[in-house]
């Protein structure tokens, strides 16, 4: 059996329809976050505006719920090939233990961002005023965030980085009041 574990867009859009995906369990990562800090230049953002996107990132003591895809031996080959072409020559494959939300342990594949467009500056502040500039094809940097934020409820993750940039987010948002007896 072949399993891959997806972490953003990989949990939510049926992908796997195609692939005849035999189980998709809730699972998570140990020694890993999820982290804005993949700028999009072109989906999300600009080359001026870039959009902070998610990738995951080691930590001590991390742990990134997702979902892990099952699939037969005869699919890896066509997978694997989508996953390469979908996510984009700067992801790179890495087996990684996946704990099953039953107790199970497997390995899987998880695609790590290797590329240049990494966000040195990951500030929640700084990234945080980069969300509410960015626009790109597919839309905003805040419709981005925010269809994180929606797709992790429904799946009932609770994601500590998604949750900490909404909060900054939300504060940037709210309307200046004028200081009492200005």
């Amino acid at each position: 059996m072949i399993w891959v574990f997806g972490y953003g867009s990989l949990m939510s859009d049926v992908w796997e329809a195609d692939y005849n995906c035999l189980r998709r369990e809730r699972a998570c990562i140990f020694g890993y976050e999820r982290s804005f800090t993949k700028a999009s230049t072109v989906n999300w953002g600009s080359k001026s505006h870039p959009a902070p996107t998610l990738q995951v990132v080691p930590l001590n003591g991390g742990v990134c719920s997702g979902i892990a895809f099952e699939f037969d031996e005869t699919s890896g080959e066509a997978v694997f090939a989508y996953l390469r072409q979908r996510e984009g020559k700067g992801f790179e494959c890495q087996n990684v233990a996946l704990e099953l939300e039953t107790g199970e342990i497997v390995e899987g594949g998880c695609f790590f961002y290797r590329g240049k467009n990494v966000i040195a500056d990951n500030d929640l502040d700084h990234i945080a005023n980069m969300v509410l500039k960015a626009h790109g094809r597919d839309g905003t940097g805040l419709d981005y965030v925010y269809r994180v934020k929606r797709e992790l409820d429904v799946m009932g993750i609770r994601d500590e980085a998604t949750e900490a940039l909404v909060r900054v987010i939300a504060k940037k948002r709210q309307p200046k009041r004028p200081a009492p007896f200005a």
